[in-house]
């Protein structure tokens, strides 16, 4: 009797040992890395991430059943977190650009999108014109390590450039009237001058200075991780979860067709 009973035992300790390591085989984390700087792509509220990039990364996971990570890094950290293999892939608002398509394999765009620019509302008589904006006659702020950068300095050649290291102080540098512009992707120009509630200080200038596409970033040599994302946004394109999630956060619809115009 007692030889049964510790055999039964020996027995269930071996199935949950068993079912242990399956489930330990089975387990897969992605790692995906953020900057936070980027309503309403990826933000924190209420000690919270959240955005459309946070959707997407949750799908993501569900998609590839896997488990997801998010770790959050400043803006200019995230490739070099992705080149030493700190995170799998950066979901982050990312533009492609030549630069970048040298350093990092992206997916396929899940976005089109562009610099606009954004000024005080007091100035929106006079200064609510790209023809303006282009005079070069003007303090134009930007953010560091940004496509924002690339235009103002790129084509902005005689205008007086201000760089900030956030998005938040260049906005409150355009407040307090330090500068005359300032230049960032549409999506943020959106979220701070159209979105409830929006600050009435500010005046979005919704004309398109560039023509952009956002992506995510694999590290160079991870095929497989780079065509399973491509795979899962050719379905969210099919089955209407790409639209709708962009939809969600960004409920305009921003037209790219003449850029810089």
């Amino acid at each position: 009797m007692k030889k049964w009973y510790l055999g039964a035992v020996l027995g269930l300790v071996a199935l949950i040992v068993a079912g242990c390591a399956s489930f330990g085989d089975f387990g897969r984390v992605i790692n995906v890395g953020m900057a936070t700087n980027y309503a309403p792509l990826a933000f924190e509220k209420d000690g919270k991430v959240q955005g459309m990039e946070v959707d997407f990364a949750n799908a993501l996971g569900e998609s590839l059943n896997a488990s997801i990570n998010i770790k959050t890094y400043a803006w200019e950290d995230l490739l070099e977190a992705l080149d030493s293999g700190e995170v799998d892939v950066v979901m982050s608002g990312v533009s492609m650009t030549e630069k970048r398509k040298g350093m990092v394999m992206f997916s396929e765009p899940y976005m089109e999108t562009g610099q606009m620019a954004i000024i005080r509302a007091d100035d929106a008589g006079h200064l609510s014109s790209t023809i303006e904006l282009m005079s070069g006659n003007h303090r134009v702020g930007y953010s560091l390590n940004t496509t924002g950068q690339q235009f103002v300095t790129n084509k902005l050649k005689n205008s007086e450039h201000v760089s900030f290291a956030t998005t938040q102080e260049g906005i409150e540098g355009l407040i307090n009237n330090n500068i005359d512009y300032f230049v960032h992707d549409a999506p943020t120009v959106w979220q701070l001058t159209s979105s409830y509630p929006t600050d009435e200080r500010l005046f979005g200038l919704y004309t398109p200075l560039t023509d952009e596409y956002l992506a995510w970033a694999v590290k160079t040599g991870n095929e497989s991780l780079q065509k399973e994302l491509n795979t899962t946004l050719e379905r969210w394109k099919e089955n209407g979860f790409l639209t709708s999630t962009i939809s969600k956060w960004i409920p305009v619809s921003v037209v790219l067709s003449e850029p810089g115009v």
